[in-house]
């Protein structure tokens, strides 16, 4: 077929005609050659074969006559005529070899047969002769016996040869007749096969042809052309190599293609040229639409810097710094106004940086122009080309109207700090301020309640403790507020009983509500079960209701209710009430009554008292426990304040703390112990000491930290099992004298007890800090100073001496320790051996936060690398989680450089981390080192 496609579909038409004439012409010769051969064998054989056969049959008439001849001689009288037959049959014998010499060459493979039919010839007529002979003598009977014993058996054999040789003739004559007619029949049969068989060859060529070489490309070349004309120019272009018709539709199809290809690019060239006009100006207008101006700087493989695009605004940011000989590039060294090296190195930094790691680039200067000083900062993102440059894109801005409201709002943040240190201050001037004195009232009259009065002295006593305790509660609602104002303040979530809480407020409120004329009645609540939440909250709640029921009531009952509550979306609820019936309230006083300082108006806080701020802590609280506060009321009849908090269901068998209604007693084993009392109001140091001695505690006082230092310190004769430490002293102060103890050795492990009149977690914090073991507020609970000492200096192991602030009450402890590690080690060592491994931990991790405290001061990079290492192996290999992320932190910033602002906030969050996680531990494990 590769043949055919060279030419033209003409020339493969012609040739298939031709092809199929000569075939025609080659069948005809083969058929006539065919039927010549067979006429010609059928002449053969007529020639041969029949005449051979007639031939035999005169023979064997010769024979015939022959034998008559012989007998005919037995019936003759004469010798002439017994002669004269002799004669004949020698004719006879002579046409019979004459025959036999005819028939040798007509018969094939029957030369032996003849000349035994010569031999036998001859052998017959020699007795045929003799029988003549005989009988010429008148011998008849010696005739008769030659006939019969030799001439007759001679010439039957004779015949009988005679006989076979026809038969082969004819036997021949018919074989060869029937392979004739076969080859004729033969010859018929494969000229009509041929002539079929080439006209199918012929027909299936032309057929192929026509499919392969013409329809089927024509097709092609049509679905083709359908295909261009949609514009799919991807299609292939087959049949381009034929020389044929087809080739040359071909070719000019992949003109045609190319031609349509062409046009295409044109338009699309042109639309491109268009969209991109459109496009550079929308940009135009969008740089100069936009607040500053857009850059694009390249920064070549040898380090030379180029600006390849300025927008419009460029000249009113940076000049004519973009030429600037030098090459400075985006440090823009001809404005900028700090050109100190250090400041350079710093940008130099920031956009190697981003050079190298293709990141973004985000800087700030102070730069001065012709016109203007400014500070302007450069954002820009980093790209690299194929040809290894680095395309740096960006935006110069003007930033300093946010300079200046950054720095506004950096004053208007520190004001707001320093107002609300003022306004703790205050607080804790206030709270040290009232608590002083109180500590005094409320501490001598306990005192005096102790011993034998006239029953009315111990009702004006007891009215003075009351005085005491209310204005107490006010000032603890004050500070309530202010924690809960600052956020400080969190919730619990512990098992408790419901009804406890019904009997302690009885308890608490029972005699008073009874001194008015009032009915305290109470909901039995022991049907409810055990609870898990905040008792402390809830209890504050219900005694602020009851409270103000009791002020607000001037006769009737007043009813406390606590049932469970399954509210959608929020799970178990334990709703509360306290209903009174009571002076009542409008709809406008109740949409202000949880307000901060808000009471129903100002003639009830003339007629009945208090801040106002009790209700709003209330609801405080109860947001506090995702619940919800509120009020029912009618002016004239009463009010029904409620509340409702979330709360889980307690097991059944979960232990329970319930307090006991009998005042403690002092420990036993204080008696004997001996205390160093530090405070500078001798009224303070009358009540402590009073307190103490009742206790059969030894007491020395001091009045100072001066003096409390150098009596600890010098007087190593006498041996103090626990400090008393006021906080707020003229000279050397509580925190400052704690702070030189504990850098004694000798006195690191000695309980310190602080005793302030300041009552806020701030305060507590700081005493902590600075490594007093226990805080106690002012007035001094003498039941609980009690506990304290017994827990501090009667405990099988003492109290940590915590150098810093305690862990936030909502710190997630499993985000700071993983306890896997030290529980292994816990297995495969003595209980002994794990204190004092704890201890350790706890020191090491103490002192480690303390430096890095003061290296953050220093901004030491390599130091601090240094340190972050080591601490994120010991922080790791103690399952510290959140101590060893912030090391992490530090260290990874460390890689980039940070400013030391950056270093010190790091290494001081490092030091929080340090102190909760040593809380942690010692929460976690029950040991304090």
């Amino acid at each position: 077929m590769n043949i055919l496609s060279k030419f033209n579909l003409t020339s493969r038409i012609v040739f298939l005609v031709s092809l199929l004439g000569a075939l025609a012409v080659i069948i005809t010769v083969y058929s006539l050659a065919s039927l010549r051969a067979v006429d010609r064998d059928y002449r053969a054989l007529l020639n041969q074969d029949a005449r051979a056969s007639l031939l035999i049959s005169a023979a064997m008439l010769d024979l015939s006559d022959a034998s008559h001849l012989v007998l005919s001689v037995l019936t003759e009288q004469e010798v002439a005529d017994m002669r004269q037959t002799q004669q004949q049959l020698a004719v006879v014998m002579e046409d019979f070899d004459d025959k036999l010499a005819t028939i040798a060459p007509l018969v094939s493979n029957a030369s032996h047969q003849l000349s035994l039919i010569r031999q036998q010839e001859r052998a017959l007529f020699e007795q045929a002769n003799a029988v003549i002979d005989s009988a010429a003598r008148w011998r008849g009977d010696r005739a008769l016996t030659i006939i019969h014993q030799e001439f007759d058996p001679t010439l039957q054999s004779i015949r009988q040869n005679m006989d076979v040789l026809r038969s082969r003739t004819v036997n021949n004559f018919n074989s060869t007749s029937e392979a004739l007619s076969a080859t004729t029949r033969a010859t018929m049969v494969n000229t009509a096969a041929a002539f079929t068989l080439a006209l199918i060859l012929v027909i299936g060529l032309s057929a192929y042809i026509s499919l392969t070489q013409i329809s089927r490309p024509i097709k092609q070349l049509t679905r083709t052309m359908n295909r261009l004309s949609l514009r799919d120019y991807a299609c292939p272009i087959d049949h381009t190599e034929r020389q044929d018709e087809v080739g040359s539709m071909a070719k000019a199809l992949e003109v045609f293609r190319d031609n349509m290809q062409r046009a295409d690019r044109l338009e699309r060239e042109a639309l491109i040229d268009a969209e991109n006009r459109r496009i550079s100006q929308q940009l135009i207008d969008l740089t100069e639409a936009m607040p500053g101006a857009v850059f694009q700087l390249r920064v070549n493989p040898d380090g030379e810097q180029r600006f390849q695009f300025l927008s419009g605004k460029a000249s009113r940011y940076i000049g004519d710094a973009a030429f600037d000989a030098s090459h400075s590039g985006l440090r823009l060294d001809r404005i900028r106004v700090d050109k100190s090296p250090e400041h350079t190195r710093a940008m130099e930094r920031l956009i190697s940086q981003s050079l190298n790691q293709l990141c973004p680039l985000d800087m700030e200067m102070e730069v001065e122009t012709e016109t203007q000083r400014f500070w302007l900062k450069t954002l820009a993102s980093a790209r690299k080309t194929s040809d290894g440059a680095i395309l740096l894109n960006g935006i110069w801005l003007d930033t300093s109207e946010a300079k200046a409201q950054a720095q506004a709002l950096e004053t208007a943040k520190e004001q707001a700090e320093q107002a609300a240190k003022a306004k703790s201050d205050f607080l804790a001037t206030m709270s040290h301020e009232i608590r002083t004195p109180m500590n005094a009232i409320l501490g001598f009259a306990e005192l005096v309640l102790k011993h034998p009065l006239e029953q009315r002295q111990r009702e004006h006593m007891e009215k003075l403790v009351r005085s005491g305790q209310h204005l107490l509660g006010i000032i603890n609602d004050i500070l309530d507020f202010s924690k809960i104002d600052g956020k400080h303040l969190t919730v619990e979530r512990i098992p408790f009983s419901p009804q406890q809480l019904l009997d302690d407020t009885r308890e608490m409120l029972g005699d008073k509500a009874r001194d008015k004329g009032l009915q305290l009645e109470f909901e039995p609540a022991s049907a409810l079960p055990n609870l898990i939440g905040d008792p402390l909250r809830i209890y504050q709640i219900l005694l602020n209701y009851t409270n103000n029921a009791i002020k607000f009531s001037e006769h009737g009952i007043i009813t406390l209710r606590l049932e469970l509550q399954q509210v959608a979306g929020e799970g178990t609820c334990l709703y509360g009430e306290v209903e009174d019936q009571g002076i009542g309230l409008s709809k406008q006083e109740q949409a202000k009554l949880f307000a901060p300082f808000q009471q129903a108006d100002t003639s009830i806080t003339r007629r009945y008292g208090g801040t106002g701020l009790g209700l709003a802590i209330s609801r405080s609280l109860s947001e506090l426990m995702d619940g919800d506060v509120g009020v029912r009321s009618t002016p004239g009849k009463g009010s029904c304040f409620w509340f409702r908090v979330q709360v889980g269901i307690a097991a059944p068998d979960t232990p329970l703390t319930i307090s006991s209604p009998t005042p403690p007693q002092a420990d036993p084993g204080l008696n004997g112990l001996r205390v160093l009392l530090v405070d500078d109001n001798q009224v303070n140091r009358l009540v402590a000491k009073e307190f103490l001695h009742e206790a059969g505690i030894l007491v020395d006082e001091v009045e100072d930290g001066y003096d409390a230092v150098q009596q600890l310190t010098q007087n190593s004769q006498r041996k103090y099992d626990a400090v008393l430490m006021d906080v707020m002293m003229p000279g050397l102060d509580g925190l400052s004298a704690t702070r030189i103890l504990r850098q004694n050795t000798r006195l690191y492990k000695l309980p310190i007890i602080a005793m302030s009149a300041n009552a806020s977690q701030e305060d507590e914090k700081k005493s902590l800090q600075a490594g007093m073991n226990v805080h106690l507020a002012k007035p001094i609970d003498q039941h609980l100073l009690w506990r304290t000492l017994s827990r501090l200096c009667l405990g099988n192991v003492a109290d940590i001496p915590s150098r810093r602030p305690p862990a936030p009450e909502a710190e997630d402890s499993a985000s700071v320790l993983d306890p896997l590690p030290l529980e292994t080690l816990k297995q495969l060592v003595s209980t002994e051996r794990f204190i004092s491994m704890l201890a350790m931990l706890s020191a090491d991790c103490i002192k480690r936060g303390e430096r890095f405290r003061v290296l953050g001061d220093a901004a030491d990079p390599q130091t601090l690398s240094r340190e972050a290492h080591d601490l994120i192996s010991t922080a790791g290999h103690s399952g510290l989680r959140k101590l060893e992320q912030s090391a992490r932190t530090l260290k990874s910033e460390l890689e980039n450089a940070p400013d030391e602002t950056v270093l010190k906030k790091l290494c001081m969050t490092i030091y929080q981390n340090a102190m909760t996680s040593v809380a942690t531990l010692e929460t976690y494990f029950g040991v304090r080192s």
